[in-house]
């Protein structure tokens, strides 16, 4: 049998990376069915990996164990780093050319926002454009001040699997 890192190597190399393709361009397009056997897939894998039964509750405790976010924060995570891209010039400029800075943008709004943030335009709100701005907008300062893009997504990712233990233990959110 497979011990749990061939199991993690095995599921990263031949499940993982084919949700990870291209992600963060269709994933705001799906519907909720689609997102909910997405998230199901990836629970059978977090089984797997952890040798788990069938019936077994994946919650928050088993996706930190094997190092996985949800579905919506992994897509959310790889969309952000290429945000982290387009804000430090390192992406092609077929991905930047809808991205404005606010400041870069001569309107009232520029005094009241965020130095950092972005122009969100009035475009559908699933494409990658608008889910990008949006994820970027609400992330907090420190975050989004980061230059070097290891250091970024470190931070993210350590800040997204603490979002995900609020909602944890939030008493309000039922399943």
């Amino acid at each position: 049998m497979l011990n749990f890192e061939s199991r993690k190597t095995l599921c990263s190399a031949l499940i993982q990376c084919q949700f990870d393709y291209s992600c963060s361009s269709w994933y705001p397009g799906i519907g909720k069915g689609l997102q909910d056997k997405l998230q199901v897939m990836q629970n059978k894998i977090i089984r797997f990996i952890l040798n788990l039964d069938n019936r077994a509750h994946i919650g928050n405790r088993e996706l930190a164990k094997t190092g996985f976010l949800k579905v919506p924060e992994r897509v959310k995570q790889l969309k952000l780093g290429h945000v982290i891209k387009i804000k430090n010039k390192t992406s092609p400029y077929y991905l930047s050319a809808n991205f404005q800075s606010l400041n870069e943008n001569e309107n009232r709004i520029v005094t009241r926002s965020k130095v950092s943030n972005f122009y969100k335009p009035r475009v559908c709100t699933n494409t990658f454009v608008y889910s990008a701005i949006n994820d970027w907008n609400n992330l907090p300062s420190e975050i989004k001040e980061i230059k070097n893009e290891n250091t970024f997504k470190d931070k993210l990712r350590k800040y997204l699997f603490s979002e995900a233990e609020k909602d944890d233990l939030n008493p309000y959110i039922y399943y």
